[in-house]
């Protein structure tokens, strides 16, 4: 199996209890405006895409998503968030082909309002967030 249909498949079932367990998503849709192009990861590692520190509503940043241990957290706009679900069906948004890699998920976040935020990447489902006081768990 190639490694962007093995990490497609982690994903799902990374996202599978989530999306099973009521999570649903969030209550806004995905931002409607311009279409965006796929990402590719920078292979020199020297630049990290992690958004502004204050980011503005409705504006999609180019984000780098680490997904060793799944997508449950993220670090965006100086706050910590938690997976509250997964969009029905793969993003319309992103236009292009899922970016090879095994460890980190090239896209972009977007903030929904101040406590939600979506991530989107090429030939993945949105991936809906609540902001949280929770400590991610350690991932080895």
């Amino acid at each position: 199996m190639g490694r962007v249909r093995a990490g497609v498949l982690v994903l799902m079932l990374a996202l599978g209890g989530v999306a099973c367990g009521g999570g649903g998503g969030s209550s806004e849709e995905p931002p409607a405006e311009k279409r965006l192009k796929a990402r590719k990861l920078d292979k020199d590692g020297e630049r990290w895409e992690q958004g502004p520190k204050h980011p503005k509503v409705q504006v999609a940043y180019p984000y780098d998503m680490y997904t060793h241990c799944g997508i449950e957290w993220a670090d965006f706009g100086g706050k910590t968030w938690k997976i509250s679900g997964v969009g029905p069906s793969i993003s319309k948004r992103v236009e292009g082909d899922i970016p090879e890699g095994d460890t980190v998920g090239a896209g972009y976040m977007t903030l929904l309002s101040k406590d939600e935020a979506v991530f989107e990447a090429a030939d993945f489902p949105p991936v809906y967030f609540k902001a949280t006081k929770e400590t991610p768990p350690r991932c080895d």
